[in-house]
């Protein structure tokens, strides 16, 4: 289950600044700093090796945290402790800690699982009585060459999922977790209740269903060019079920009061900003790109002409306002150019801005914003006169888009705030489409535009609004892609005075803080669903690229099998599904599958072959001039290349100084010498059945893929 911590990290550093540090418990400092150093030496086996160590209390109502320090010449360790030795945080570090790898890629020391059975391990000596921890699924790729690995998840009470998280860095030369943190049940107030339901989890179900909705809305589909009918759940507060209760509670509502409670509540900003980006226009120069980049400024108006058009629009308010500079901007994919000019107007209240966008060529407005002074004055305007002069506006500014719309969304001004603003979105067959929408501020104090934002498709088509599910249907679907666990759950209370920590923070001035409550709470779907099709009644997932991990179909019992495999856990390999291990291997390929453990993806059907060459040049894979995409490269070929990428081709070119024992030696050509050596040396190559390093054979590409593999696990 995803549970929330929304503010606890923030209510303790609150803490520390806002609170004095009362007086220590009855014991002496130093006989509390003895117990809790020798229960955390005892836990982390911390040894005696280190020279010089500091401990150090931090008090606040919660309770008291020791820093504890150990350090030596070359190494140091520090750990946050709580006041009974409970291990909260470790960091280490060791001047030794260096990479010694040699040139290029290479496999880790040991592979992920293996450092999260070391980060295991680790927990089960620091957690307590009641405590296990349970790994954030992992669907990272492992990394080429890393020298650790770091793991999250969360720490489960009693059996229960919680709020409290941690985190821990395994180092992979010996498998030491050298960093770590943890949340804790301290830092919140109260007892952590006890495990047991007394509400079922379909009365809890059922409960948070109620608190769902859903609207039927037009959205583009996967492919971006025809709007569909989907359920789209609605934005509302979130809920909980308190178990012992078995009643809904409003969590958005606890969590606006608690951040009342230590912030002390916050005025909004008058700030509306462009939406329109700036850019510089180069002007210098005469080549061929230059001068197309001029042609593109062709027809363009002057400042002066831009402004008496905005000022035309005597609904933008300017007539008061000094135009301060303007901004041209090519569109890079259109070629159309716009002009953003500013404007500003300096008063006792404050300076007032505004920011007008229009067609450099033509005038036409295109999008409207500014800022007013801070003000906490009671709107002058009403929502209903304000909404009058939005839309005359909008209907002779862009009547007829205008006239496809009704009004979508809408917050009316209150006090102290700079506008009243309301959304249009084009309505087809008796639904919104909020892709095609218009939006316009109106200045709350005089009924000037101080807003306005398009963004509308009319090329869009929409699909029929017949065969709909009910929305009944769609409600029970969506419901039920939520499993409902018992959990504990971070939930802020209202400061009770019979807690021994209330009383301080109340002084404080906090009327609420964090607890942990045991209860039902919406859990993490299965996928991230954005809504439900409204013909299928199916979930339908966000897009986006599903990762382009590697993987083959035509390895099966091949000897080379567990050698792509393995590589193309590190995403290193070929694109497209297939590795070929017995055809033969070209220099493009090979090109290819060296950038490949640099990083570089290439895929030769969507990716261009020169942008790879190009790559291959900056990282010394091949120099220019020796490009041949289509060339079999040969055994001695492939070694050449591959020594080259990581640096040893300087060395494996001086004369007279290598020697190897392949059974061929003495036919290999001198120029290749000293990398058939290296490449004994290195384990790249061990020779043929025969043990001929065959120089002059063709290198197929699982050959290729085994030079590498053997390089990578040196």
């Amino acid at each position: 289950m995803k549970v929330r911590r929304i503010v606890t990290a923030a209510l303790a550093l609150a803490l520390g600044m806002s609170l004095g540090a009362p007086a220590l418990a009855a014991d002496a400092a130093d006989a509390r700093l003895t117990k809790v150093t020798q229960a955390v030496k005892a836990t982390l086996s911390i040894s005696d090796e280190y020279t010089e160590f500091y401990g150090e209390p931090s008090e606040t109502p919660l309770g008291t945290k020791w820093g504890l320090e150990w350090g030596g010449e070359d190494k140091g360790i520090s750990v946050t402790a709580a006041d009974d030795g409970k291990v909260l945080s470790m960091n280490t570090w060791e001047s030794s800690d260096q990479r010694e790898n040699g040139f290029g890629p290479s496999f880790p020391a040991m592979t992920r699982a293996q450092a999260q059975e070391k980060a295991q391990a680790f927990l089960e000596k620091v957690l307590t009585s009641g405590e296990r921890a349970v790994f954030d699924e992992d669907d990272s790729t492992a990394v080429l060459s890393a020298e650790s690995y770091s793991f999250r998840g969360s720490i489960f009470l009693n059996g229960l999922p919680s709020p409290l998280g941690f985190y821990a860095r395994v180092r992979l030369s010996d498998g030491a977790v050298i960093n770590f943190w943890r949340d804790d049940p301290s830092e919140y107030v109260g007892t952590v209740p006890a495990a047991g339901s007394k509400t079922s989890q379909a009365q809890a179900a059922a409960l948070l269903k109620g608190t769902l909705a859903l609207r039927l809305e037009y959205v583009l589909d996967e492919g971006g060019e025809k709007a569909v009918l989907r359920y789209l759940p609605e934005n509302g507060h979130e809920f909980y079920v308190d178990d012992a209760a078995g009643k809904l509670v409003d969590l958005t509502e606890l969590r606006e009061k608690l951040a009342k409670s230590y912030t002390g509540g916050a005025g909004g900003s008058n700030m509306t900003y462009a939406t329109a980006e700036s850019a510089a226009m180069d002007r210098g120069g005469l080549t061929e790109a230059e001068l197309a980049g001029v042609a593109k400024l062709e027809g363009v108006k002057t400042q002066e002409e831009l402004d008496k058009a905005v000022r035309a629009w005597k609904e933008l308010g300017l007539s008061a306002y000094q135009l301060s500079g303007a901004t041209w901007s090519v569109d890079r994919e259109t070629g159309d150019v716009s002009a953003r000019l500013s404007y500003g107007r300096n008063t006792e209240a404050g300076i007032y801005r505004r920011a007008v966008t229009v067609d450099a060529k033509t005038g036409a407005l295109l999008s409207v914003s500014g800022s007013n002074p801070a003000t906490d004055a009671q709107p002058k305007l009403t929502a209903d006169a304000a909404q009058a002069k939005g839309e005359a506006f909008l209907k002779a500014l862009w009547g007829g888009q205008f006239g496809k719309t009704e009004l979508y969304d809408s917050t009316a001004a209150e006090k102290g705030s700079a506008a009243h603003s309301f959304t249009y979105a084009q309505k087809v067959n008796g639904y919104f489409f909020p892709a095609n929408a218009i939006t316009v501020r109106v200045d709350a104090a005089d009924g000037t535009i101080l807003g306005l934002f398009r963004t509308f498709d009319d090329e869009v088509s929409f699909d029929s609004a017949e065969g709909l599910i009910s929305a009944e249907a769609a409600l029970d679907a969506w419901a039920a892609s939520f499993p409902v666990p018992l959990a504990y759950l971070e939930v802020p209370v209202e400061l009770d005075l019979s807690w021994p920590e209330a009383k301080p923070l109340l002084d404080a001035g906090y009327s609420y803080y964090n607890a942990l409550k045991l209860g039902y709470g919406l859990g993490e779907q299965a996928a991230w669903y954005t809504g439900v099709d409204a013909k299928t009644g199916a979930l339908v997932k966000a897009g986006g690229s599903e990762g382009r991990g590697l993987s083959y179909d035509d390895l099966a019992g091949h000897w080379s099998e567990a050698i792509f495999n393995q590589l193309a856990e590190y995403d290193v390999g070929w694109q497209g599904g297939r590795a070929d291990p017995d055809g033969a291997l070209t220099q493009m390929a090979y090109v290819a599958l060296l950038a490949s453990a640099d990083g570089y993806r290439f895929d030769p059907a969507e990716d261009k072959a020169d942008d790879l060459y190009s790559y291959a040049y900056s990282r010394g894979i091949l120099a220019k001039g020796e490009r041949e995409d289509g060339k079999v490269l040969t055994r001695a070929e492939c070694v050449r290349l591959l020594l080259d990428s990581v640096g040893y081709g300087s060395v494996a070119k001086l004369p007279g100084i290598f020697r190897c024992d392949f059974a061929d030696a003495a036919a290999i050509p001198a120029e290749d010498l000293g990398y058939a050596a290296l490449a004994q040396g290195l384990g790249i190559v061990g020779g043929d059945a025969q043990g001929n390093f065959a120089p002059g054979r063709s290198c197929t590409r699982g050959e290729a893929a085994a030079m590498l593999w053997q390089y990578m696990k040196r």
